[in-house]
């Protein structure tokens, strides 16, 4: 029975202290407030022999310690919430999930000894636990029953000096003192985090607003404020459709989603519309709120995608512009994939030059290899992919390309490795370079220096050609005088004087012919307005005399050449397009044919001079009608003409100011349409010009001439001596045969005319004519040069700058006997035959004909 009213005792007790502890913890929720916790102390004191009150918690640095100490003496405690660094095995015990009860310390555990050493002999430790906490449990009153399964956040220690009081201590007390520690914790994490939250919210760069269910702003925080540059408060009621720009309110059950719309702001600084994103959530159970917004301004991203658009455009532009340099570069550039195989990208000039579609060529396989044409330039190309392939450069190599019956071009290829970041090789690029107008300019340099070996040949045959017949012509003049005083007493000498006319008719062609081998003569280079004026049917004689053979084996020849003014161009070039137009024309018809012809006619069309060169051959194709002016392009063998030939001579009639067509074919056969037709129009220099060459001087026939003294200087003996003969009816004439010779007697006698040959062995007539002018300027204006290479261009430079004139071998007395004339300044005022003037000397020289290019 009195166990009973003990143990009732000690109920009402342990009662009595609970109410004193939760009446305390009403007073104040902050149990951790140093006046509260020892408030606590001193109430459980009155029930619990208990010597010290302590809290233990965890804190990030170790544990803090918060002790309350009732016994007098004894060592002191350490402050208030003081912090203890980690103890391994002390937390151990600390974060167990159950009640320890020690009665006697004095067993040398850990935390046994730390009591000990504070004077505790006994101690009772009960965990305190935190239940879950949530966003739904922050606007409780007061936490829900507290599980034991929350999670340990601190232990509650009663200590004793005596040993054997913690088996005694009520442990409900304890619980309840620990459970009350608990709920303050929460408290106290609650409060925080939401004063956490609070600032987040308030601090927060992105703009934050709530609306209720009538669509009124009911909070927002201080970025949406800045944002819309309006106060907190004057926000507060504010219709949000006058704020944002939605087209309707989402519902409150709505999901959450995200829009880009326009903010309407309230600030004078800033009245334009701003771009927003806007993040919706609905919220419920909350009368004041219906929706959150989350509003981010996103003008920099409105303008950084106008700037990528901007950029991207331009990019598109700069690539197009990059497309189009590609395709109008004069270049053929393309792309193969990385073994060569498979052609990527042409560029549209290709097209252009080649003739054929790009998609032709881009779905065409092995397009470029089956350009080549030319066998070695394709094992170039060949050599160069594979050189491409395993990543090295090749040196350029040159080839001729043409798809199928299109175009040819001369081209120069250069093929490298595309390589990746990698280093690996991605694709093989390439470009062909057209190089058809270096080939030409290149094959007319080689051509200009063959002409101009061809053109010293030339000058040397007909020097040694006209030397001869000059003294041939002498003599046969000076026979045929003798004859004719003779033919009165001897009829036979009438049939020898027929002889020797025939005879000298011949030498006359031979020296005719050597006279048309000046158009082998380097072509001028001077310009169409400073050409000469020249005779167009004597330059077209000359032009037949060189091609009659080729044109004789091959086709019966037929001339009309009507009188037609002169033309104004170099007579040399006018002669290489007529000699390479009738070649082209007896080319065109096959040995052996009948009555094959080549017809050569001039005529006069208004303002215009006409030579018109056709054939009877086999003529020209439609689809090679308009590129036989190309450079290269010819449908003979590459042995008989490599191309060049019709579009050099176009060139040269266009600068001259003329045009050259072609009409084929010309007429109907039962085999078929043959004949060409080529008709050349230059415009007439004009019936009051002097046409070139001038027409022949008259001899002087027997006119009496005051007797002067002549230097004859010739290396050539028999005409030296064959002239003097001439000239001594007329003059006192002396000869020197070689310069030094010259020099002795012009030192001893002053001459009125001085006849040199401009070509001698040794010191030659050009450096005779230096010498006497340092020594003698006076004697040296008598002199008179004979020449038969007038044409060469040396001769003409050293002839302009000299001023005297030139007697072209061979030549009549009656010229020599008018050249002294005129170098003596009394001839009659009427001296047909006058020798030729700087001017006039080109009738002897028959201009610089050229020869004409024998490729096309």
């Amino acid at each position: 029975m009195a166990d009973e009213e003990a143990e009732s005792t000690d109920r009402e007790r342990h009662l009595a202290a609970m109410n004193e502890v939760l009446r305390v913890a009403a007073h104040d929720n902050n149990l951790f407030r140093r006046e509260t916790f020892e408030a606590l102390a001193r109430v459980l004191s009155r029930y619990l022999p208990l010597d010290c009150l302590a809290i233990v918690v965890p804190d990030p640095a170790g544990k803090r310690l918060y002790a309350a100490s009732l016994a007098e003496g004894g060592r002191p405690l350490p402050p208030f919430g003081a912090r203890f660094p980690h103890s391994p095995k002390e937390e151990s015990v600390l974060t167990k999930g159950t009640i320890k009860l020690c009665d006697d310390t004095r067993n040398a555990e850990t935390l046994d000894q730390i009591a000990v050493q504070w004077g505790f002999l006994s101690y009772a430790i009960v965990p305190i636990r935190q239940r879950s906490w949530t966003l739904e449990d922050a606007g409780r009153p007061s936490p829900p029953a507290r599980e034991e399964t929350g999670a340990i956040v601190g232990k509650v220690i009663v200590a004793f000096r005596e040993p054997g009081f913690a088996s005694k201590a009520p442990i409900d007390l304890l619980q309840l003192l620990a459970s009350l520690f608990g709920e303050t914790f929460d408290r106290s994490v609650t409060r925080t985090r939401e004063r956490r939250l609070a600032m987040i919210l308030e601090t927060s760069g992105d703009a934050m607003l709530a609306w209720d269910e009538d669509g009124r702003i009911s909070d927002a925080n201080v970025a949406a404020a800045t944002l819309i540059g309006a106060s907190r408060a004057a926000l507060i009621g504010t219709p949000i459709s006058e704020v944002l720009d939605l087209d309707e309110l989402p519902p409150p059950s709505a999901a959450p989603r995200a829009v880009r719309t326009t903010l309407t702001p309230r600030s004078s600084e800033r009245s334009e519309p701003i771009t927003v994103s806007v993040t919706m959530t609905a919220v419920q159970d909350d009368p004041l709120v219906s929706m959150h917004a989350l509003i981010r301004d996103e003008s920099h991203v409105v303008i950084a995608e106008r700037e990528a658009a901007h950029h991207l455009s331009r990019v598109h532009e700069l690539e197009k512009e990059l497309r189009t340099l590609l395709d109008n570069a004069p270049l053929i550039i393309f792309r193969l994939d990385a073994c060569g195989g498979v052609l990527k990208y042409l560029n549209r000039h290709a097209e252009r030059v080649l003739g054929v579609p790009t998609s032709e060529a881009l779905h065409t396989p092995g397009f470029l290899r089956a350009l080549h044409r030319d066998p070695d330039a394709l094992r170039a190309f060949d050599g160069a992919l594979e050189h491409a392939r395993a990543g090295r450069a090749s040196p350029s190599y040159e080839a001729r390309l043409q798809w199928h019956a299109g175009h040819e071009i001369a081209v120069r290829g250069t093929i490298y490795p595309h390589r990746g970041d990698d280093g690996a090789v991605v694709a093989i690029e390439g470009i062909l370079a057209d190089v058809s107008a270096e080939h030409a300019a290149r094959s007319r340099a080689i051509q200009a220096d063959r002409l101009s070996i061809v053109g010293l040949l030339a000058a040397s045959v007909a020097h040694e050609i006209n030397n001869p017949a000059s003294f041939i012509l002498l003599g046969l003049g000076t026979m045929d005088k003798v004859l004719s005083v003779l033919a009165e007493a001897e009829p036979s000498a009438t049939s020898a004087r027929e002889l020797l006319k025939e005879l000298n008719d011949s030498t006359k062609r031979i020296v005719r012919i050597a006279r048309d081998l000046r158009l082998f003569a380097s072509p001028s280079r001077e310009a169409p307005e400073s050409a000469s004026v020249v005779d167009v049917n004597e330059v077209v004689e000359s032009a037949l005399s060189l091609a009659r053979g080729r044109i004789m084996e091959r086709a019966s020849l037929v001339t009309d050449l009507s009188d037609v003014p002169p033309v104004r161009m170099d007579a040399g070039r006018l002669g290489q397009v007529l000699l390479n137009l009738l070649v082209n024309a007896a080319d065109a018809i096959t040995k052996g044919s009948e009555s094959s012809t080549v017809e050569i006619v001039t005529r006069r069309t208004e303002s215009l001079v006409e030579i018109l060169v056709s054939d009877t051959g086999s003529g020209i194709s439609k689809e090679n009608l308009q590129r036989i002016w190309a450079p290269f392009f010819t449908t003979k063998s590459p042995d008989a003409g490599t191309g060049l030939g019709l579009s050099i001579s176009r060139d040269i009639i266009t600068r001259a100011g003329g045009e050259i067509r072609v009409v084929s074919p010309t007429f109907e056969t039962a085999s078929g349409p043959r004949g060409s037709l080529f008709i050349l129009s230059l415009p007439a220099a004009g019936d009051s010009c002097t046409s070139w060459p001038p027409p022949p001087a008259r001899a002087v026939g027997r006119r009496s001439f005051p007797r002067r003294r002549v230097l004859i200087v010739d290396d050539e003996r028999p005409l030296a001596r064959a002239l003097a003969e001439e000239l001594e009816v007329h003059h006192d004439v002396a000869i020197a045969y070689d310069a030094a010779s010259a020099l002795r007697q012009l030192a001893k006698t002053r001459f009125d005319t001085v006849l040199c040959d401009l070509r001698m062995p040794g010191t030659s007539g050009e450096s005779l004519y230096g010498l006497v002018r340092q020594q003698d300027p006076e004697q040296a204006r008598a002199f008179v040069f004979m020449s038969g290479i007038g044409f060469v261009p040396e001769v003409e430079r050293f002839l302009a700058a000299s001023g005297r004139p030139l007697l072209q071998k061979p030549f009549e007395p009656g010229r020599v006997l008018a050249a002294i004339a005129e170098t003596t300044d009394d001839a009659p005022d009427d001296r047909p035959g006058a020798p030729a003037t700087a001017a006039e000397r080109e009738a002897d020289v028959s201009a610089d004909a050229r020869t004409p290019d024998r490729r096309g």
